[in-house]
């Protein structure tokens, strides 16, 4: 018989390191974290309704599968491991082999691997954001042979320029503050989804359901919820900056919602929930960057801001008629450029406002800006090629328009009516 003791709380936190305890939080923000990955696909493929979310859901799930399996045969070494292109990418880890000799010993360290699960994670959100850009456009096929394409040749070396402190190009080498990971996460998935879209050509296909509202509701709580623990894993320690990091993160998504809520019934005179969601997206994704190294005053600064950049730009994209696909993806680069930016103009002491330098601004703009054109182009061209060979989307391209193959157009049967007898007098005379 085992019995509870009422100290035994307080022996087992006495016992246990610092080190365990931010293992501890990694694991926790990771699982936060992954909560993403089903809440993007709720959330953008409610915008084009139930069918919609099915397709979201299937490319968001399929593609992080595809991911995490990808960085446990090798990327993980790629994300963050032994140069092997100096400032690119680093070495493959194949099976993580790095990290399972410490289990070896009995009382082993489990801060690398949680570390590796929280990374491996972040790219199994970015892949999501992008499968739920794309999700109308493009085949199940060539979705799982692009992302493991874009994800060698793009996501893991972005995430080496960021997560690998002594070698990656944009914090090591340009001195980039990226602090919650934007440029993997949301930079290179957003412009990665333009990059899918203009190559699949301007064929939205219109769900028949219109909006689903519950879903929408749904994923977008899942997303704002979850993303605390992008925000909060990043700093990888409980420490006297973890509270501060999650306080900018509501702040700046609150502050969000509110703006372009008041767009919204200022320039349309209806604000709406997806409104509401896409401003606290914005917020949250602009902050990524800045959640550690910012003050919550600034926060609202950066949410507000953001939430006007965001609305600007999805109105411009609206105007071009690639419809939800682009807008997504306008969100999510917009928002992050300006979270960078921001740093480059008010960071205390580095900013450009507060010390008189242009270093950090420049660093942060050609860090943003370079990635994003990068991800865009490696996107459109692997896009292009999967499109002319195993073929990209559902869509055959007529000349007058799109038609898809899956849902061939219906003939309409003819309902056969009885013939009226000219000679026949009319009932009731």
């Amino acid at each position: 018989m085992v019995l509870w003791r009422p100290d035994a709380i307080v022996l087992l936190a006495s016992s246990a390191s610092s080190r365990q305890v931010d293992a501890l939080l990694l694991i926790v923000c990771a699982t936060l974290a992954f909560a993403v990955v089903p809440g993007v696909a709720f959330f953008y493929g409610g915008m084009t309704g139930r069918a919609g979310v099915i397709a979201a859901f299937r490319t968001a799930l399929s593609g992080a599968a595809v991911v995490v399996l990808l960085a446990v045969a090798g990327g993980y070494g790629l994300m963050v491991g032994p140069a092997l292109i100096p400032g690119v990418v680093g070495r493959p880890d194949w099976a993580l082999s790095s990290l399972i000799p410490q289990f070896a010993e009995r009382a082993s360290d489990p801060y690398p691997l949680a570390r590796a699960a929280f990374l491996i994670v972040l790219c199994a959100v970015s892949v999501a954001i992008l499968g739920a850009a794309v999700s109308s456009r493009v085949t199940l096929r060539a979705w799982l042979v692009f992302v493991a394409l874009w994800s060698v040749l793009v996501l893991f070396p972005a995430c080496f320029a960021v997560f690998a402190l002594s070698d990656g190009w944009a914090v090591h080498g340009l001195q980039v503050i990226d602090f919650g990971g934007a440029l993997p996460v949301s930079l290179a998935a957003g412009s990665a989804a333009a990059g899918v879209i203009l190559a699949s050509g301007r064929h939205s296909q219109r769900a028949s359901d219109g909006h689903s509202l519950p879903l929408q509701a749904f994923g977008g709580a899942l997303v704002w919820f979850g993303w605390f623990g992008i925000t909060v894993g990043s700093e990888g320690a409980m420490d006297a900056f973890t509270g501060l990091i999650w306080m900018n993160t509501l702040v700046a998504s609150a502050g969000g919602v509110v703006t372009w809520v008041i767009v919204d019934r200022v320039m349309l005179r209806r604000p709406t929930l997806t409104s509401a969601l896409c401003g606290a997206v914005s917020g949250l994704v602009a902050v990524t960057p800045a959640s550690g190294v910012i003050a919550p005053g600034w926060s609202l600064v950066l949410g507000v801001l953001a939430a006007l950049a965001c609305a600007s730009m999805v109105d411009v994209a609206a105007r071009a008629d690639f419809g939800v696909p682009m807008m997504i993806g306008v969100i999510h680069i917009v928002a992050s450029l300006v979270g960078l930016l921001f740093i480059g103009l008010f960071a205390e002491g580095g900013g450009m406002i507060d010390s008189g330098n242009f270093n950090l601004f420049a660093a942060q703009a050609i860090a943003g800006f370079g990635l994003a054109i990068a991800s865009f182009t490696v996107s459109f061209c692997i896009a292009l090629l999967l499109r002319y060979t195993i073929g990209l989307t559902r869509v055959r391209y007529g000349a007058r328009r799109a038609i898809t193959d899956a849902n061939p157009p219906r003939r309409r049967r003819r309902v056969p009516t009885e013939r009226k007898d000219p000679d026949r007098e009319p009932s009731g005379t």
